[in-house]
């Protein structure tokens, strides 16, 4: 049997890492604490869910666009969970972060619970993140994988919106994005969402 060269060694070698880096981080990102919800109806990548009561820690951007809001948003929240606060508490990094994709008022979210409320987080040090108590919403989610970007946010919103009509479903809210992986992490998750009325 034909021996392996020392490069031939050193690609499988890395392959080999690269592969368990990629399986324990998407591993670790499944672990984050992430809202619960009811599928109530599923097609392919669409469902119908219902979410309970869930609080998030917002700010609000200059626009609805991806590169803005990750640059202008990401940065304070982070700075809040990890000990940007009164009381330096750091706090578990959950999962989606949401852009909440208004035109005249884009947000960014981090989700911090589905059972807490806002008189028991600590305060932020930095003015403009605001608390959220969001009550129980019926959504229609689109699900995908890959890079976010302001083109495939779009055009996965556009999909989700021609499947509701298709539907007869009623938006009640603008389009959000929900993002469930770290930048580094190569295997994501994605979703667009639009809440609907409950018929």
């Amino acid at each position: 049997m034909k021996r392996l060269s020392r490069m031939q060694w050193i690609l499988i070698s890395g392959a080999a890492i690269i592969a368990a880096y990629t399986g324990f981080a998407y591993t670790q990102s499944k672990k984050l604490d992430r809202p619960s919800y009811e599928v109530v109806k599923r097609d392919g990548s669409f469902e119908i869910r219902d979410y309970g009561e869930r609080l998030w820690a917002e700010v609000s951007v200059s626009q609805a666009e991806y590169s803005t809001m990750s640059r202008e948003g990401f940065r304070p929240l982070a700075r809040y969970i990890f000990g940007g606060n009164q009381s330096q508490t750091s706090m578990a990094m959950t999962a989606p972060v949401s852009l909440i994709m208004e035109q005249t008022d884009p947000r960014m979210r981090f989700f911090m619970s589905d059972k807490g409320r806002a008189a028991d987080l600590p305060k932020p040090l930095q003015e403009g993140i605001r608390f959220i108590e969001e009550p129980a919403q019926r959504y229609a989610v689109l699900s995908y994988g890959g890079l976010l970007s302001q083109e495939r946010n779009m055009e996965y919103g556009q999909k989700l919106k021609t499947w509701c009509d298709a539907e007869g479903l009623e938006i009640e809210g603008p389009l959000e994005v929900y993002g469930y992986n770290a930048p580094y992490e190569v295997i994501r998750h994605n979703e667009v969402a639009y809440p609907i009325a409950r018929r």
